[in-house]
């Protein structure tokens, strides 16, 4: 207990508040040092510009992992710090002057600790530490050798490991879209209970998903790190947002362990304007596994936009990854056991759970093994539901320690932990980066395309590694060249700005909500026999089934708004869309899919189109499509066939 009490947790502001200090943040480092047998002389004005005169020299302040403390890359005019916090920095232009800085924080840790706040040694413990090891400067002469605070905690705490955690996406929270990544640190301590997780997030208080998602991109919120007791995040992941996890424990040494929290330390209570595709959880984490082992350079090589699975890939490419666990979600578990059992069962199990029968109706199964299946199946969806906040806590525990006690009568009939067997690894799945080559014809006009599209993954894309039913396509661009465009060369077939597809099926223990969302701009033929570019908002809502023989049958109600056309006209439509998506094995899919809306609003006409896709996969970043269509718009009907190739990278 006195190691807990020690590592005290800190967290980001809450609304209109500075954030409170983590205070413990990480103290976790090595063990404190001792002090030589005679005590040295302290260093004199003299010295100090000694050291400094030498950092000039040797050009100090250009290298690349003091630029890694400061959080500072390259751009077109020079250097400058991804960190928007004044207080991150000593001298008046440290953002974007790192020698500055470093004339500076020589300086703050050669004077004496001030009356009031805290002395440099205890702010920047990572800068310190690096330069007294750069420039050879004796600690023990130093006004303030080192921050107490920080290394009694350490030795407390013995860190032991450090592991990059990957919570999978989650489509009903804008936020978890691309999923999220987050560092776990082991200390002396066995149990994960007692780890503690080094998170970095957005500090907002929004409830509104379109709002949260508009401010997030364009930087309207600050990100702040924290940390948390590990089985924290594992009950909101897995619990609340229904994710699994993967964890990913890193082959650092115990130095590298060190300098990690010693930079994670000096990230306290700092702020970064946070960015939905850049600066978020994904790239501020590379700053620090880029601190614990000089010379990685993740975060410079990093790309301009940086998703939650590119840095779980970017950090296996780096020789990061010692070993790779699966902790499957609470939903993933109630799901494995169910397909254990028949329906009866399963209904029964729910019933259990839902306080609708006695735990007692689970013993008339006709062995042990089933009986035990199905307390156990209860106290999974019972927990489930406690997480979710379906039902309350005392009546929870009531239901919950009367199934324990009904079966803990069974004994073992067989292992007491379920296996749930994990899926393909994500990272082992196809790159966010897609490059499309297509060949087509299309009313009768014979075409080529080019498409990109930066992130990250549609439904008909490899599956392996990705949630199934989920596809979210970001700044998807396409270019056509054909007879139909004339002189024009290359024109824009369609932006997708934003694109999301979430079919979750239902079963009797989850009812999700299907749903879709598309944010673009199309070029379609219009009322004039003419190709035009139109601006498309749509979106739409239903349900998803899975029957185990067929794959995924979604239905969904629709309404699409678009403006654009000859007479730069609009309108507004309602209708629906219904599809199946079925893996045929490991490397086909087939897609079949029909839309019909009626735009009775602004221009009226209505649309219709079915079709499907049949998708082979390559390799892990190569497949090829075949698409054949047919709509009738504008009393007008066209087929469209084509057939594509994908490169992932």
């Amino acid at each position: 207990m006195q190691v807990i009490q020690r590592i005290r947790t800190w967290m980001p502001p809450r609304k209109q508040r500075r954030p409170a200090l983590l205070p413990f943040l990480l103290c976790l480092l090595g063990g404190a040092t001792s002090g030589a047998a005679a005590t040295p002389p302290p260093y004199t004005a003299g010295d100090l510009q000694a050291f400094q005169h030498r950092a000039q020299a040797e050009q100090v302040a250009a290298e690349p992992y003091w630029r890694v403390l400061l959080h500072a890359r390259r751009t077109l005019t020079g250097v400058a710090s991804r960190v928007d916090d004044p207080k991150f920095f000593l001298a008046p232009a440290g953002r974007t002057d790192p020698a500055a800085e470093l004339q500076a924080d020589l300086a703050a840790f050669f004077a004496p600790a001030p009356a009031a706040g805290p002395a440099a040694a205890d702010r920047f413990p990572a800068r310190l530490e690096w330069l007294c090891g750069r420039l050879g400067i004796d600690r023990n002469r130093l006004p303030v050798p080192r921050c107490r605070e920080l290394e009694t905690s350490l030795a407390e705490f013995q860190p032991r490991s450090v592991t990059l955690v990957f919570p999978t996406a989650f489509m009903n929270t804008p936020a978890s879209l691309f999923g999220h990544t987050l560092l776990k640190i082991k200390g002396k301590a066995a149990s994960d209970l007692l780890a503690r997780a080094a998170n970095y997030a957005a500090v907002t208080h929004e409830s509104n998903g379109f709002i949260f998602a508009f401010k997030g991109i364009v930087g309207l919120y600050p990100g702040y790190f924290s940390l948390q007791p590990y089985y924290q995040k594992v009950q909101e992941y897995s619990d609340l947002d229904q994710r699994d996890l993967w964890e990913y424990t890193l082959n650092l040494n115990a130095a590298e362990t060190r300098r990690l929290l010693l930079h994670t330390w000096e990230m306290r209570d700092i702020y970064t304007d946070y960015y939905f595709f850049d600066e978020n959880c994904a790239f501020c984490l590379l700053f620090l596994i880029d601190a614990a082992r000089p010379g990685l350079a993740l975060a410079e090589n990093a790309r301009p936009w940086v998703i939650p699975l590119d840095t779980v890939k970017q950090v296996r490419a780096a020789g990061l990854v010692a070993t790779c666990d699966y902790r499957p979600s609470r939903t993933t578990r109630v799901h494995y056991i169910a397909g254990l059992l028949d329906e009866q069962r399963q209904e029964t199990a729910m019933r259990i759970a839902l306080g609708l029968l006695s735990p007692d109706a689970a013993l008339p199964a006709a062995d042990a093994v089933t009986r035990a299946r199905t307390l156990d199946l209860a106290a999974e969806y019972l927990q489930s539901l406690r997480g979710r906040q379906k039902i309350a806590q005392a009546e929870y525990q009531a239901r919950f320690f009367a199934i324990l006690e009904a079966r803990s009568r069974l004994g073992e009939p067989e292992a007491s932990h379920y296996v749930v067997p994990p899926p393909p690894q994500p990272d082992l799945g196809h790159a966010s980066n897609r490059l499309t080559l297509a060949v087509g014809r299309e009313a009768g006009q014979n075409y080529t395309e080019i498409g990109w599209r930066p992130a990250y993954h549609d439904l008909t894309d490899p599956q392996d590694g990705y949630l199934p039913g989920a596809a979210i396509e970001f700044m998807n661009v396409v270019l056509r060249a054909g007879q139909d465009i004339g002189g024009e060369g290359l024109t824009l077939q369609r932006l997708d700005l934003l694109r999301l597809r979430s079919f979750s099926p239902v079963d009797r223990f989850f009812q999700p909500v299907s749903w879709k969302a598309d944010v673009g701009v199309l070029r379609q033929r219009m009322e004039d026999g003419e190709w035009h570019h139109v601006a498309d908002l749509g979106g739409g809502a239903g349900v998803t089934l899975s029957p185990s023989s067929l794959g995924m049958l979604y239905a969904l109600a629709e309404t699409d708004a678009q403006a654009g056309g000859p007479d730069q006209g609009w309108s507004m439509g309602f209708g629906g869309s219904a599809g199946l998506l079925r893996p045929l094995g490991r490397r086909w899919l087939l897609d079949l899919h029909v839309r019909a809306l009626g735009y009775p609003l602004g221009d009226q006409h209505a649309d219709t189109d079915l079709g499907g896709v049949l998708r082979y996969t390559l390799t892990a970043n190569q497949a090829v499509t075949a698409e054949l269509s047919r709509r009738f718009a504008w009393d007008e009907a066209e087929t469209l066939a084509a057939l594509k190739w994908h490169l992932f990278f």
